[in-house]
């Protein structure tokens, strides 16, 4: 089943009329209309829609991080196309290249982060390019009517369908006022986040061979898409509460926290932050709370928050780890992905209590944002670029201080945090 590209307009109007849309096509229109299963008790109140946030009482340092969001969220406006999906990436060396390596992923990624910056910015010619990606990826996935379970119809090989459905349900519950028939998408693919857990709080993270065993690195494969899984169940709770979701966040902390200590990833921090987080609002249960504290203590241990002269424009940056061990080398954008994770467990160690734990992220944070808004390209900045050229990289921010390419996802987790640190209000 396939679901319906729709045309969507720069103006509210045209996000108005969403609603008169369906979803559905194919089969999906025409099959026979399933009888209403009683809704589950939520598991908390859901949370009111969040109001935009007001920034007109905002610190020398928030007003900086304002600017910068603001800058690379119209930079992903730009990249985004009349068909709804993104300009991957370009190579300012070459004005007339577009970067290879476009995925499905990162795609999604780009739609979570525009939304989620229309949710916060109030710009409503946001909501209507994001709104409008997330109808064009919609379109790559299939739904099982029966077990009402949708995910990507090519293989996890291709495209790995647990971080695939993480991304849809994020992206969808970021909008400011989802439809119902993208709310419904949204369920369809937390069913099939549902359908992938083991009875001992696992993930399956990829597909499953005729023998029954996954199919490719699952360890690769949990780092990387299990916490967006689980965060999307929590974020999907603002409009769709139910308890089940917050069970199995609850069942699959208890079993990666121990198989953390064996699988130590910097991939795996931010994510997971962010599930703990939104569980622990929602529970106050203290393991939710004490694996955030576990995870980003040893994440900040990675943090180059010393000025070296030698090295000055590494400062708020991370090291690398593999191998199971830091390797000291030029920090890079991904810094701008544990940025997100450190919003979270700021609220969370707020939330808590716990000033000690708030006041040291707070500050590896603080130092992280100042070293991604030094990868954008600002006016100055791309001053030696030709007149023509200038507006396609303003904006956008590139992978280190030794490459100056950008992408999609470089903008993805950098507006992100930068976005999720203005509606936290961590003064």
């Amino acid at each position: 089943m396939r679901i319906r590209i729709a045309v969507i307009g720069l103006t509210v109007a045209s996000v108005a009329g969403f609603a008169a849309l369906s979803l559905l096509r194919g089969q999906e229109r025409t099959a026979p209309p399933a009888a209403p299963a009683p809704a589950p008790p939520p598991a908390a109140p859901s949370a009111p829609p969040q109001a935009v946030r007001d920034f007109s009482q905002l610190n020398g340092l928030q007003k900086d991080m304002l600017l910068s969001a603001r800058r690379g969220a119209e930079w992903l406006f730009r990249m985004n196309q009349l068909k709804g999906r993104f300009v991957h990436g370009l190579e300012p060396s070459l004005p007339d290249a577009v970067l290879d390596g476009d995925n499905y992923l990162r795609q999604a990624g780009a739609a979570f982060a525009l939304a989620r910056s229309a949710r916060v910015l109030g710009d409503d010619r946001y909501t209507a390019r994001a709104s409008q990606a997330i109808l064009t990826l919609l379109d790559e996935t299939a739904l099982d009517p029966k077990e009402q379970v949708r995910c990507t119809a090519p293989p996890s090989a291709v495209v790995n369908r647990l971080g695939a459905a993480g991304l849809l349900v994020l992206a969808i519950n970021e909008l400011p006022d989802p439809q119902i028939d993208l709310l419904d998408a949204s369920e369809q693919l937390c069913n099939y986040i549902r359908k992938q857990g083991r009875p001992d709080g696992s993930l399956i993270c990829t597909d499953l061979g005729p023998d029954g065993k996954p199919i490719g690195d699952e360890t690769g494969a949990a780092n990387e898409y299990c916490g967006v899984a689980l965060y999307a169940l929590m974020r999907s709770q603002l409009h769709k509460p139910a308890a089940w979701k917050t069970d199995i966040v609850r069942k699959a902390v208890g079993f990666y926290r121990p198989w953390r200590q064996a699988h130590k990833s910097l991939e795996f921090v931010p994510w997971f932050t962010s599930a703990c987080w939104e569980a622990y609002q929602r529970t106050k249960e203290q393991p939710f709370a004490d694996f955030v504290f576990e995870m980003n203590d040893w994440l900040c241990g990675l943090q180059y928050n010393q000025l070296d002269a030698q090295r000055q424009l590494w400062l708020g940056g991370f090291q690398t780890w593999a191998d199971d061990k830091a390797i000291d080398a030029p920090p890079t954008i991904a810094s701008a992905f544990y940025a997100e994770g450190l919003v979270d467990a700021c609220r969370t160690a707020r939330q808590a209590v716990d000033l000690d734990h708030y006041s040291r992220y707070r500050g590896a944070l603080q130092l992280d944002l100042q070293f991604i808004a030094r990868l954008q390209y600002s006016e100055a900045g791309a001053g030696h670029f030709s007149d023509w050229y200038r507006p396609r990289l303003v904006g956008g921010f590139h992978a280190s201080h030794q490459d100056g390419n950008l992408r999609i996802d470089y903008n993805q987790h950098a507006v992100s945090a930068l976005v999720q640190f203005l509606d936290a209000d961590l003064r």
